[in-house]
């Protein structure tokens, strides 16, 4: 009876087995299908061409909200219901309050604070009316009551009182005190112009001209200058070169005290490695005189300049050497002050 049963059972327990599969493998199918179209569908859209990416930064971005275009108008910004900005331009591009782009602006911004007007000129201007800052580039102009900035690229900060220029930076405008008309030209400008405070850097040229034609005209030169126009007080360094008259002179650093002029105080001084050329005319005809120190100090209105640290004067084989000299300007007269100076003078050699 044993051997019989055991077939049975085993018959039985395949039965069990076959039915049981059955029911499994269309769950398994329906598994593995969905799998393989989840894989399918992440290959495929790795695989997306350029042209649908493209497409599809079209539509994203006709989403976004657009400028509003106008050709030929007169454009005005109010704050707290006054007009801050005015101008007119061939075309606006604006987006709501936030951004206003012009094309060959002309206007004006108005401090009402202040009671004060600025007028401006560009090829092209773009106005972030929030944050009042105002860029502009192309043929740049910003004039005020007392001073004119141009450059190709200009950014005012109306509420940081704060101008950046760069690229063929030009400024003119009267000094408070003295009333000279002050011109630079250089590479970069930072200026803050309510505070008269100015920094220009990089191939700094420019003149301080006399409110009084006779008075004469000093043009300068450096890499770095800056202007402070409250004190009449202007600083240059690095290749420093200042021309006046019939002098010129090159150091290493300069101040200038504009208001000082017609007193007899310290018009300029000039520190590191200074050095003094002048054309005379002596009995003798045109002669040149030259002048070294560590440092000068020229007094406008007595026009002479004093020389210490080391001074030393030579024209044409004559040396004077001293602890301090004062040379007068245009005047053949060498003044040795200190009465431990050592002179030397050089005579030429008498031909056989």
């Amino acid at each position: 009876m044993r051997g019989k049963i055991r077939p049975t059972t085993v018959w039985n327990q395949r039965k069990d087995y076959n039915e049981m599969m059955k029911f499994r493998d269309p769950k398994s199918i329906i598994i593995i299908a969905v799998y393989f179209t989840l894989n399918a569908f992440i290959i495929l859209s790795g695989m997306q061409s350029p042209e649908d990416e493209i497409e599809s930064k079209k539509i994203a971005k006709s989403i976004a909200p657009e400028f509003t275009k106008i050709s030929g108008l007169e454009y005005f910004h109010l704050k707290n219901s006054m007009p801050q900005m005015s101008l007119s331009a061939k075309e606006m591009r604006s987006q709501g309050e936030e951004v206003a782009e012009f094309e060959f602006p002309l206007g004006v911004y108005n401090y009402h604070q202040k009671n004060k007007t600025i007028k401006y000129s560009a090829e092209h201007a773009l106005y972030k009316k929030q944050k009042e800052i105002l860029h502009l580039d192309g043929s740049v102009r910003i004039s005020s009551e007392d001073s004119n900035y141009s450059a190709d690229q200009l950014k005012y900060f109306f509420k940081k009182d704060l101008i950046t220029a760069k690229g063929h930076v030009k400024f003119d405008g009267l000094d408070l005190k003295s009333r000279d008309l002050v011109t630079i030209q250089a590479d970069s400008m930072r200026a803050q112009p309510e505070a008269k405070m100015s920094r220009f850097k990089g191939n700094v040229t420019g003149s301080m001209e006399r409110q009084k034609k006779y008075e004469g005209k000093l043009t300068f030169a450096s890499d770095l200058m800056q202007l402070d126009g409250n004190n009449s007080y202007a600083h240059l360094e690095g290749n420093v070169r200042m021309k006046r008259d019939t002098y010129d002179i090159t150091a290493g650093k300069a101040d200038m005290y504009m208001e000082n002029f017609n007193k007899s105080l310290k018009y300029f001084i000039l520190n590191d490695d200074v050095k003094v050329s002048e054309k005379l005319q002596t009995t003798e005809g045109l002669k040149e005189r030259r002048a070294f120190a560590e440092r000068l100090e020229g007094f406008g209105r007595d026009q002479k300049m004093v020389l210490s640290g080391a001074p030393r004067v030579e024209m044409g084989t004559d040396v004077i050497k001293g602890y301090r000299i004062t040379i007068r300007e245009n005047v053949d007269l060498i003044e040795v002050d200190d009465a431990m100076s050592d002179v030397q003078v050089k005579q030429k050699k008498l031909k056989e």
